[in-house]
């Protein structure tokens, strides 16, 4: 009987170890915020502990987060001609690091915002495509962004 109980205490620990390890944020998530080339690529990489989404539409984004690591894509502009667009914006950063970037057709990234901004940016667009993404470091906070056309 005691082999028994042994052999279930570990198979538990063994089973407690692999489920655990698994959880969490890898640390190419936790690495993303300062590397400028991850966070121009295409693809997304990013983790929430909690995020909900409210009012969003087509140019307007309400996000209120936290456990937030990594870079995920906002909004891709195809500008087909020179156009300029204004953002405006409201972030309230409570921990961690946050901000909003533009990445232009030549994948070099521009910080609109950083932590806790309120305020506005207009924009002056070439051809090409563009992408706003929210970019964060173990982030808690909200964001509030509309996007219009001049």
């Amino acid at each position: 009987m005691k082999l028994k109980s042994k052999f279930l205490l570990y198979s538990w620990l063994f089973l407690i170890i692999v489920i655990g390890s698994g959880c969490g944020v890898s640390q190419d998530k936790k690495n993303i915020y300062s590397n400028n080339d991850i966070i121009a690529q295409e693809a997304d990489s990013f983790s929430f502990g909690t995020r909900s989404d409210t009012g969003n539409s087509k140019d307007e984004v309400n996000i209120k987060y936290s456990g937030f690591y990594g870079a995920d894509t906002i909004w891709i502009i195809e500008a087909e001609e020179n156009q300029e667009i204004i953002l405006k914006y409201n972030s309230n950063v409570k921990s961690g690091d946050f901000k909003l970037v533009l990445i232009n057709p030549k994948k070099e990234i521009e910080n609109i915002l950083v932590g806790t901004q309120q305020g506005d940016k207009t924009i002056k667009l070439t051809k090409g495509k563009y992408v706003i993404k929210i970019v964060g470091r173990n982030a808690k906070g909200e964001i509030n962004i509309t996007r219009s056309e001049i």
